[in-house]
């Protein structure tokens, strides 16, 4: 029961978020911030009821993990803040599998299958998106290069980390459950395929700054539009009634639609379990 309500918290508000995302480019703060109270009000009472105190302390501790790596990623441009904490209600949703038995499982805990699958799945989906996006303007290429060369230290830097990552945790999982080290081969590759995804993140701001940015009026603006020279951030009315008063033209920028890949993610973790399982079998 517990996770078939979850399961409809998730697909009522990812799905939501998608379609607006993919409408309008932009979704309601309310929407992150209501998932997140509904999952806490649910598994606190799921809680309560059976005495596992680990139905809610798995949440927090997963939903504020998933929402500082969201937050990490817009500090880092990568994403908005809605993004950022749509992530957190992924988490705190879905710190385990909430009684779901994916057919295709393996051994890692069911909310790094989830950030694996989110990452792996966002990559197949920038990949078709932006391919079909910068075939229409040659020049992105350009762009694109300009952009790597200033963010290269910041994109090897995670590259490192990544594979410290993936040493450590099979040795943690083989000294502490006795877990064969062999059965943890296709993990090495996540740092080089982290590495190919910083690239192309990359490679799909290119596509965005040239094919979603354009110059307006300051009267013309509108509560949630983005300014170029600002974080991936929607001004707030009281910004848009500044800049109105300042007049002239202000430069605002569109963004991949990315929300719909969340909702992807839930449905694609709980009904058929790790891609990795796929694309690594042991």
């Amino acid at each position: 029961m517990l996770g078939w309500i979850l399961l409809a918290i998730g697909i009522a508000g990812f799905g939501y978020g998608g379609w607006k995302d993919l409408k309008t480019t932009e979704f309601h703060d309310w929407l992150p911030y209501s998932m997140i109270i509904a999952a806490l009000a649910v598994r606190g009472i799921f809680s309560y009821i059976t005495g596992d105190l680990s139905i809610i302390t798995g949440s927090v501790f997963y939903g504020l993990l998933f929402l500082g790596f969201g937050y990490l990623l817009y500090f880092a441009r990568q994403w908005g803040d809605g993004d950022a904490w749509l992530m957190g209600a992924l988490g705190f949703l879905f710190p385990d599998s909430a009684g779901f038995i994916p057919p295709l499982t393996d051994i890692m805990p069911f909310p790094f299958v989830l950030v694996f699958n989110f990452f792996l799945l966002s990559l197949l989906y920038l990949i078709g998106y932006a391919f079909i996006l910068g075939m229409m303007k040659p020049h992105v290429v350009r762009t694109f290069r300009k952009n790597l060369k200033s963010r290269i230290k910041a994109i090897y830097a995670i590259f490192i980390s990544t594979g410290i990552a993936s040493v450590a945790v099979p040795l943690y999982m083989s000294y502490t459950y006795s877990v064969p080290l062999e059965s943890f081969a296709g993990i090495f590759t996540i740092p080089f395929i982290g590495l190919f995804m910083m690239f192309f993140f990359q490679y799909a701001r290119a596509v965005e700054n040239d094919l979603f940015k354009r110059k307006i009026k300051a009267k013309d603006l509108h509560e949630g539009d983005v300014i170029i020279t600002d974080k991936w951030r929607g001004i707030t009315e009281k910004e848009v009634k500044e800049l109105k008063i300042k007049g002239g033209d202000v430069w605002i920028k569109e963004g991949v639609r990315f929300a719909p890949v969340f909702i992807l993610t839930l449905l694609f973790t709980v009904f058929v379990g790790s891609l990795t399982v796929i694309l690594f079998p042991l």
